[in-house]
């Protein structure tokens, strides 16, 4: 009896976050999660997963946007009241601010990242770097807090010429540092049909409505990427907020396919019926557009966010996953194809210009 009370305690044990997921949003999970970055495409899915079995969940927000944003509009109904609550923070590396909203919580979800439309270095080592060391002590510092699961990014390198994934790898190593035990995603690029962020396909539509359906390529810009369902990213969280073997490990989180992006835009054109029309543009002058004045092109003014360099110089970088690291399979995951979701991306175009029409089709398709 002696030998077994002197036997020494397992780490994980003191880590496990018990799991109840079988209640339903009035119920109680045994997850008390603050998400930050809850506004996001990701931050939001994994709140509403979370909330949806009955967890209590935190959002810290730092915009200037009300409750009555849109953003927030579709957490509110995620959860039961009570399950929920809506932080303004003005200062996101504000150590006591951020104690405030993990003081009872045992997991924290990181899913901040920066900004498409960010332009200098401060910027995205802000979001990538400070932000993330600072929700990484006080996490470590709070004894509630058995899980950290934060969201990095597919090539992640500190050679890389992308401010972006520069950034990520640095924020990754400090983050492991503070808190060891951390769980890294690293998903590529993801894809959610009900978000309005600048993504891909969305920079797809936009140049369908504006420059009547003419798709603008950067030259020598064809690279290769997995894209992944942001949904399945949502459930990587949330199964490695119940495992607590993931603890410590590292996982790139890319969808089944690789495609280039010249093959997704015109995997677009034919989910909508539309004629392909592409036109192919040098960087020089992309970049040489970019610097105009904005009131120089009515078309530049509503085009600005996707000639940001760090969102042109994506079709330039191969986003796919490592190999060598743990994915999807690992996390008991069997990730959607892109294939399947692509059409919900172009249903706008398809309903603005009705090629599903019978009488319009064969006009589109001239």
């Amino acid at each position: 009896m002696a030998m077994l009370v002197n036997a020494p305690k397992r780490q994980y044990q003191l880590q496990r976050v018990h799991v109840y997921d079988k209640g339903g949003r009035n119920s109680h999970s045994g997850i008390n999660a603050t998400v930050f970055g809850g506004s996001s495409s990701l931050g939001s899915i994994v709140g509403s997963m979370l909330t949806s079995i009955g967890s209590t969940c935190i959002y810290p927000y730092r915009t200037d946007a009300t409750l009555f944003d849109s953003k927030y509009r579709e957490l509110k109904v995620t959860a039961d009241l009570g399950h929920k609550a809506y932080v303004k923070l003005n200062d996101m590396t504000n150590l006591d601010d951020i104690r405030h909203v993990v003081r009872d919580q045992n997991v924290v979800v990181n899913c901040i990242g920066s900004r498409i439309h960010y332009t200098t270095e401060k910027e995205f080592e802000d979001a990538n770097i400070r932000v993330p060391m600072a929700i990484a002590k006080v996490a470590k510092e709070n004894p509630n807090v058995k899980r950290l699961i934060h969201i990095s990014a597919a090539g992640a390198d500190p050679n890389s010429h992308s401010p972006r994934l520069r950034t990520k790898w640095i924020g990754e190593q400090e983050v492991k540092e503070i808190f060891p035990e951390v769980t890294i995603l690293r998903p590529t690029y993801m894809f959610n049909p009900l978000d309005g962020n600048p993504t891909i396909a969305s920079k797809w539509g936009m140049q369908m409505k504006l420059f009547n359906r003419m798709n603008y390529i950067i030259e020598g810009w064809n690279a290769k990427i997995q894209p992944t369902f942001v949904n399945d990213v949502a459930l990587a969280v949330y199964n490695a907020i119940k495992d607590e073997k993931t603890m410590g490990q590292v996982y790139d989180l890319g969808g089944p396919h690789t495609y280039t992006y010249e093959e997704i835009y015109e995997q677009f054109f034919q989910l909508s019926e539309i004629k392909p029309y592409s036109v192919v543009v040098k960087p020089e002058m992309a970049y040489r557009y970019k610097q105009m004045h904005p009131l120089t092109s009515f078309y530049r003014k509503l085009f600005k966010i996707w000639l940001n360099p760090e969102f042109m110089t994506v079709e330039a970088q191969n986003l796919v996953v490592n190999s060598d690291n743990k994915g999807f399979e690992d996390l008991g995951i069997k990730p959607v194809s892109f294939g399947h979701k692509s059409h919900e991306l172009v249903q706008e175009i398809t309903w603005l210009y009705n090629t599903h029409d019978v009488t319009k089709r064969d006009s589109a398709n001239q």
